[in-house]
């Protein structure tokens, strides 16, 4: 399985995790205050017992365990700074499948470093804008990043609009499904990012946007193999030592994807809300994706303890060049079951304890059931302080 898809998968799967619940955070205009956060990110990607599932050639089982440092830090009254750290220690067994071949005998589990830091500024009480750098790095890719955003509140308070942009360059080692090394490649990825924010009454209020993407480069997986059923004899590299030979996966060098989103909050006491939210993702690819989000969001103790579940049912078409199964070699042609047709169910739950005026605790998990056999599970604890 794509390991940048899962990777991608972790972040976003945890930014939704703990999404709009952290309610510690540095006064604006408190100038030398602000906040830290210690955290702990766990992802399993399950397989079946013998790696049948999805790819019915490849065991797709990976791990994934996350520590992340956040650092908040009000410079004046007008700007504040940020600084992210993150480490992801990533067990799976298509590295496993690598470490078999001479050229990568040493491989035995893939670590990704992540740094990031930005600048906030406040203009007047209604603007705002905000820069970041972005670094990363692990044993076949190296990535920069860059972005911004502007922010305007409206007169009244009660809506308000964010533009942002960003931009990755990365370079990508093609090391192949048997190990062997092919140069290196490049991707470019820009996107472009409008969120708005509405204030229907005074207990309901609605959040709302849309993102482009477009990406060129290299957008393959390099160690991603596709199965080619032209033959009898036995492939030992493969689940079960099925009939086959391998090729490399091969994509468009271009991609075009977006989505609209947008969720709707009441407050139906002074202790309880409940929100849905929705999202309708599409690409030049052929993949189209919908998905439906309710959440409840309750008080158990008022002002210490508050619990958020929620339930996430997503659906997705499979890209154009995705299959199974191969006869022959295609111009494009991919196995990757990420790729592919799937409904996913998620169930998730986070549990935040205030602790004090200064303090917070997060406990999260979410459990993701696909119809293709692949099932995930996602953890979180995080700690924050202000100062």
């Amino acid at each position: 399985m794509l390991l940048m898809t899962q990777r991608l998968s972790l972040v976003l799967a945890l930014t939704v995790i703990l999404g709009s619940v952290g309610m510690l955070s540095a006064a604006e205009g408190d100038a030398g205050h602000g906040s830290i956060e210690f955290g702990l990110g766990f992802y399993s990607n399950e397989d079946g017992s013998n790696g049948e599932e999805g790819n019915p050639f490849l065991d797709e089982e990976s791990t994934i365990v996350e520590p992340v440092i956040v650092f908040d830090y009000n410079i004046s009254d007008t700007t504040a700074a940020w600084l992210k750290f993150s480490y992801d220690y990533v067990s799976c067994a298509s590295i496993d499948r690598l470490s078999n071949f001479p050229e990568q005998s040493g491989a035995s589990g893939d670590n990704y470093i992540s740094i990031e830091g930005g600048i906030h500024r406040e203009l007047d009480a209604r603007h705002t804008w905000g820069v970041f750098a972005h670094l990363s790095a692990e044993y076949d890719y190296f990535s920069v990043g860059l972005g911004g955003d502007y922010k305007s509140i409206a007169p009244d308070g009660n809506s308000s609009i964010k533009y942002a942009v960003n931009g990755f360059f990365d370079t990508v080692d093609l090391i192949r499904y048997d190990g062997t090394e092919d140069g290196s490649d490049t991707r470019i990825t820009l996107s472009g990012q409008i969120n708005a924010y509405q204030v229907i009454n005074p207990v309901t209020h609605a959040e709302y946007g849309g993102v482009l993407t477009v990406q060129s480069g290299y957008l393959e997986t390099p160690y991603n193999a596709v199965v080619i059923e032209d033959t009898v004899i036995a492939n030992t590299n493969l689940v079960g030592n099925a009939a086959g030979r391998e090729v490399v996966e091969e994509l468009e060098d271009s991609l075009v994807r977006g989505a609209v989103f947008g969720s709707v909050r009441r407050s139906l006491a002074p202790r309880h809300a409940v929100e849905l939210g929705g999202r309708v993702y599409a690409d030049s690819w052929g993949m189209t994706g919908v998905s439906l989000e309710p959440r409840w969001y309750h008080w158990l103790i008022d002002g210490r303890l508050r619990l958020r579940l929620r339930y996430r049912l997503y659906t997705q078409s499979e890209v154009d060049a995705y299959s199974e199964h191969f006869l022959t070699e295609t111009e494009f042609r991919t196995q990757d079951s990420d790729m592919g047709s799937l409904t996913a169910q998620t169930l998730g739950g986070l549990l935040t304890l205030v602790s004090g005026e200064r303090s917070e605790y997060d406990f999260a998990v979410d459990y993701i059931t696909r119809d293709d056999g692949i099932n995930q599970t996602l953890g979180r604890f995080a700690y924050r302080r202000q100062f």
